[in-house]
């Protein structure tokens, strides 16, 4: 390379017809009229540093261009929408003009087989809600999730093609959307779609939920094992409950119950079994017949003992208040089901911590078949004998809880099977070996009978008895310091003074007369007008009760449209917050989580800093909780002592007051 040029190192090549082409610099030489270099001449520049240099000056513009490619593709992917991250953003995105394509098509291709319609519109769907769902069963939304959230124009299209079908091929096509469902989660593949017309048809038509039972059953036992499959199938089956109440109820006690000890289904079916419940009074059909309580009554019994404490809890809880629906509006015919309610206790005397809240359930449907069924009396009196022990469980539930079950049921007809149970408990009572039951129920009966033989005292005659004692408590302090003597007393001397004394006397003597009297005639006669003034009452009492029940009943309607209004407008206005600003409402979030911690955790170290202050600078020595506890107690067993006291001596002045003519 000593000249500067590339030369070739090896055996030179042959020309080709005796011709070899200039090397490059002798070609610049060259003339410009294109005339060629004479051929005799011998040529040793070698041909491939020309091709060499040719290439090397080719590959600059190809980089130019390679980078400006990669620019424009940057820049289009920039450009192209970010995919969506939510169903509803989802099914936004969806042009009902390609929709209304695809019906019409096969309409046309397919004209005598609507299954095949509904089969092409589930899978378009499919294709264009390419969502991951993380619980199949949608906890944190509305009810009707993820129909509600279908637009409008989508939704008009889809219930057009649903009803077009007819509705025997609808509830076909429901039967083979659940299999489809199924299938196509096993092999990974995204069921948004038949979500979607499996929600709309089951709120359409709730009866599909149960039209074939069986096969729904075979198809969770084929599932179950995978929880994210079974949870999908028992979550489109158990739809139809939104709707109607005696649907939703049958699915859970033939579909949803069997497995409910499987760990990862337990929760749910529990879940599900409270919202069917709660929204049980906005329903049309949400009449429950007693058979099915005691059907509901037989299954939590079967399974309460292998649930997790915490969760038999929950499902007996639900149990209370689908036993408050079954009572709501029940008939005045209920002795069958007192009968059978007393034979479901267990055959032994259940009190205090011995009645778990299973049999607490059954004691309060026996108090409410009494409440609303007076004839249910003469049913449990015939029961006595045969059901002893279970009518002492249910005695000793009344009498601890008078307060709360005297209101419920009549009086008179419960005094008569109280006494009836101690006529008959008496036999029991006499021989030497006792049984401990019968000793038990027979105090819990006269417990009832002094409870209900006591008389109740109007609230102004307290009032009325405490400014009698302040009077005569002042002049009475006023005498005693005179060691007695009225006219030596501060009183006393005034009234003389003035000339009063006598006739003060005479009327305070009066006063005192009288006044003993009316106590007394208050005392004995306040009971009566007090019961006459509440027969004459209660019926506008009732009324008013009435109304304000029902006037509650419409504002927890209004209050419950209004939240299912925002809560089906919260996630259209949340995805248009995300649009316009991308990552606002996670920051919001975060910022208020951390915000929250922050004053969580100051308020627990002020907390436990004031807690120790006091304990150690405050309350000690004579300010110990201990020596306050102690003072306080003494102090209110003194007070009550004097205030018996002196009552008593007020009742023995007013006895003999009421004596002086």
């Amino acid at each position: 390379m000593s000249s500067g040029q590339w030369e070739v190192v090896g055996k030179s090549k042959k020309p080709q017809n005796g011709k070899v082409k200039p090397p490059k610099d002798e070609e610049k030489k060259s003339p410009k009229n294109g005339m060629k270099v004479d051929d005799g001449a011998p040529q040793s520049a070698p041909v491939k540093s020309f091709y060499a240099g040719m290439e090397i000056d080719d590959s600059k513009p190809k980089k130019k261009d390679s980078e400006k490619k990669r620019k424009l593709a940057e820049k289009k992917a920039a450009e192209k929408p970010k995919p969506p991250k939510t169903i509803e953003a989802a099914l936004q995105l969806v042009d009902p003009t390609e929709l209304a394509t695809v019906i019409t098509t096969n309409k046309v291709r397919f004209s005598n087989a609507p299954l095949v319609w509904l089969k092409e519109v589930a899978g378009f769907l499919n294709s264009k809600i390419q969502i991951e769902v993380e619980d199949p069963t949608f906890p944190n939304q509305p009810a009707k999730y993820p129909a509600c959230v279908v637009p409008p124009e989508l939704r008009t299209q889809l219930k057009s093609v649903l009803d077009s079908a007819g509705k025997p091929n609808a509830q076909l096509f429901f039967d083979v959307s659940l299999t489809a469902l199924a299938n196509d989660m096993s092999r990974g593949q995204l069921v948004n779609g038949h979500r979607i017309l499996l929600q709309m048809l089951a709120l359409e038509y709730p009866e599909f939920c149960v039209a074939s039972i069986s096969k729904s059953a075979s198809l969770r036992n084929s599932y179950q094992n995978r929880p994210p499959i079974g949870l999908s199938l028992l979550w489109a089956l158990g739809q139809g409950g939104n709707i109607d109440f005696g649907i939703g109820l049958q699915v859970w006690q033939e579909i949803f119950f069997p497995i409910i000890d499987l760990k990862n289904y337990t929760k749910y079916i529990i879940t599900y079994l409270g919202k069917i419940i709660e929204r049980n009074p906005k329903m049309e059909n949400n009449k429950v017949s007693h058979e099915k309580f005691f059907a509901m009554l037989d299954l939590v019994n079967s399974k309460r003992i292998s649930l997790p404490k915490d969760q038999s809890s929950d499902l007996i809880e639900q149990l209370s208040k689908f036993k408050d629906i079954v009572f709501k509006d029940a008939s005045n015919k209920l002795q069958v089901t007192f009968n059978q309610l007393m034979k479901k206790l267990p055959n032994q005397y259940l009190s205090g911590n011995t009645l778990d809240s299973y049999n607490k359930v059954i004691v309060q449907s026996l108090v409410d078949c009494l409440a609303k069924d007076d004839s249910c009396n003469a049913t449990w009196r015939q029961l006595f004998h045969k059901c002893c022990k279970q009518s002492a469980t249910l005695l000793d539930y009344i009498s601890n809880n008078w307060e709360e079950v005297s209101p419920k049921l009549k009086q008179k007809s419960l005094k008569a099977t109280v006494l009836q149970y101690k006529e008959v408990s008496v036999e029991a009572l006499k021989g030497k070996k006792k049984d401990e039951t019968v000793v038990k129920a027979n105090k819990s009966c006269q417990d009832i009978l002094d409870r209900m033989t006591s008389t109740r005292r109007f609230p102004w005659v307290g009032a009325s008895l405490f400014l009698l004692l302040a009077i005569v408590g002042l002049i009475s302090y006023d005498v005693s310091r005179v060691n007695g003597n009225f006219p030596k007393s501060t009183t006393g001397r005034l009234l003389k003074d003035v000339g009063l004394l006598e006739h003060t006397q005479f009327a305070w003597q009066k006063t005192l007369s009288t006044s003993a009297r009316g106590y007394i005639w208050l005392e004995t006669n306040t009971p009566i007008y007090y019961t006459k003034t509440v027969e004459f009452t209660k019926p506008y009492a009732e009324l008013a009760r009435d109304v304000f029940i029902v006037g509650a009943k419409k504002t927890g309607v209004l209050y419950e449209n209004v939240k299912e209004y925002i809560a089906l407008k919260t996630p259209v206005v949340v995805s248009t917050i995300d649009q316009y600003a991308p990552g606002f409402i996670e920051n919001v979030q975060g910022y208020t989580a951390s915000g929250w911690a922050f004053v969580k955790k100051h308020s627990c170290e002020y907390y436990h800093i004031s807690t120790e202050y006091l304990k150690t600078k405050v309350f000690v020595g004579e300010w110990a909780p201990e020596i306050l506890q102690n003072k306080t107690e003494s102090a209110l067993n003194v007070t009550r002592d004097h205030v018996s006291s002196y009552y008593l001596w007020l009742r023995q002045q007013v006895n003999v007051y009421s004596e002086i003519p």
